[in-house]
């Protein structure tokens, strides 16, 4: 595939790379698709050794054990997010999307959600939050039992509780900030808190939700060209070979770079069978890509220290 129009790197910069042995199978498709480097999240005993050999490659965001319930959790994950900054990461992520909150029992607006967070802006991290999940989700499964899910509005007052906090500090929604079938809402947020920045990651989500909404989408990402990175949600795995990655990144480009009108590859299992995803690309200009491809990731980790080779 022709690389994109890009000057620099291309930087994929929301991915899940987990493990040393699948790094080898991920850069060789991401070399296919003109993918330089990636910002990715693994645990920490894995990022170690991929710093070692794919560092020049790789920049890390800071995670927790997410199976670590136990009574010294927080004690946990302070001694990984120092782990990770000893290996240059600058980036702290809370997942707190209505599953996760459940399944932990921990909001992101939590006091020992706060002892993290004060911890990592004391280092000068990025704090970064997925917050919300897909419609189709707060349709489905988290209707049928909000007193356990709680609802998209509750989550968001909740995000909003943490972006007040730390209005001061700069903060990264994944996800164009885990809404993107409510672009108002997402545009609000923009304006009201000017250090929050978004990526634009997920796959099955975004295509199916910007496809949905293919001129208002165009329209956002113009017109918050300077505050959007794109990122794939790539995630590796044991059995996720060179088609399964390949799927993921030439659907996005698709989605980002052309005029594609056409279905998707990636079957949907939150749709049915006969009402599958169809691609509808964006075709966004040249100046955009450049930004959401390269400039404003290296702007915004730049603004923390972090620098990308090539």
């Amino acid at each position: 595939m022709p690389r994109p129009k890009v000057k620099g790197l291309v930087i994929d910069a929301h991915t899940h790379l987990f493990a040393v042995r699948h790094a080898e199978g991920w850069f060789r498709c991401a070399d296919h698709f003109g993918i330089d480097s990636c910002v990715t999240m693994a645990p920490l005993e894995e990022a170690v050794g991929l710093q070692r050999t794919w560092g020049h490659r790789l920049k890390f965001i800071a995670i927790p054990s997410w199976q670590d319930r136990g009574p010294q959790w927080v004690d946990n994950w302070l001694i990984r997010l120092e782990g990770f900054y000893n290996l240059g990461s600058r980036v702290v992520k809370f997942h707190s999307a209505p599953g996760t909150m459940a399944m932990r029992g921990v909001r992101l607006d939590d006091p020992r959600m706060r002892r993290i967070m004060d911890e990592a802006v004391s280092r000068g991290m990025i704090l970064m939050s997925h917050v919300g999940d897909p419609d189709t989700w707060y349709n489905g499964k988290y209707a049928e039992d909000r007193g356990k899910f709680g609802t998209r509005d509750e989550h968001y007052r909740m995000w909003e509780n943490c972006l007040s906090a730390y209005k001061d500090h700069i903060w990264w929604g994944a996800h164009i900030g885990g809404n993107p079938e409510d672009l108002p809402r997402i545009q609000y947020l923009l304006d009201t808190y000017p250090n929050l920045h978004l990526d634009m990651s997920a796959t099955r989500w975004m295509v199916r939700e910007v496809s949905n909404r293919r001129d208002a989408a165009r329209e956002f990402v113009i017109r918050n060209q300077d505050r959007l990175m794109w990122g794939s949600d790539q995630v590796s795995g044991n059995d996720r070979g060179f088609d399964f990655l390949a799927s993921r990144w030439w659907v996005h480009r698709k989605l980002w770079e052309t005029a594609y009108n056409g279905p998707s590859p990636i079957f949907d299992p939150d749709l049915p069978n006969d009402r599958q995803v169809e691609i509808h690309g964006l075709a966004l200009p040249d100046e955009v890509l450049q930004k959401v491809y390269h400039d404003n990731a290296v702007k915004l980790l730049g603004r923390v220290g972090v620098r990308f080779e090539g």
